[in-house]
């Protein structure tokens, strides 16, 4: 048996103002260092035998801080970022509604093929995250390793892992710097805890403002 520890990043300052970040780099706000160093010490008696992070920065700062004084390497992937979202990023939902406004409505739906320009689908996405759990997964059968990435595709990530369909993809949450845990087996996943945030339960989150 594996175990496969999940985590969002920290909260950046875009994540505050509500602004789309997908591909573009951000780095974490002081908010976001201090949830990645409450995971750490979360993370601190645990056993991790790899690491594989989103190479941008709000997942690799949160990845390295995450690790504590471990001496794993982390596997930097852009196979792990966010979805892109193309247009939108660096807007906040009002300001795209504004500016494309022939593309609100198709991104308010559940359409698992829209994509704005130069963006792209969740299926897409899905695809691409498939891809890099099962493979940390084969990778790690008899090991524990820590995944470290974003909201939109580790939940596209968890999704697979579970062998659900993909429109469950809408049907999860997932806050900066909780953690979700898998245990995976060579013909099967069970998740045994899902975006738990007791560790930072003092650290005020964007979206509770």
């Amino acid at each position: 048996m594996g175990i496969i520890y999940i985590t969002r990043h920290g909260e950046t300052e875009w994540n505050v103002a509500g602004r789309i970040q997908g591909h573009t780099d951000v780095s974490l706000s002081e908010r976001g260092q201090e949830q990645a160093r409450m995971l750490a010490r979360r993370l601190s008696n645990v056993p991790i035998d790899a690491v594989y992070s989103s190479d941008l920065s709000r997942a690799a700062e949160t990845a390295r801080v995450a690790l504590g004084e471990r001496d794993v390497p982390i596997t930097f992937t852009k196979e792990l970022r966010e979805y892109n979202k193309g247009v939108f990023e660096g807007l906040t939902e009002a300001e795209y509604r504004e500016k494309y406004p022939e593309l609100y409505e198709p991104s308010m739906v559940n359409d698992l093929d829209f994509a704005p320009p130069g963006g792209e689908t969740i299926r897409e996405t899905s695809r691409r995250l498939a891809g890099i759990v099962q493979r940390i997964k084969d990778t790690h059968l008899d090991e524990s390793a820590l995944i470290v990435g974003h909201g939109g595709s580790l939940r596209a990530g968890i999704v697979s892992l579970l062998g659900l369909p993909l429109e469950a993809n809408w049907k999860f949450a997932m806050s900066n710097c909780s953690l979700t845990v898998i245990y995976t087996y060579p013909d099967n996943c069970v998740m045994h805890l899902y975006n738990d945030t007791s560790h930072i339960s003092g650290v005020v989150r964007a979206w509770e403002r």
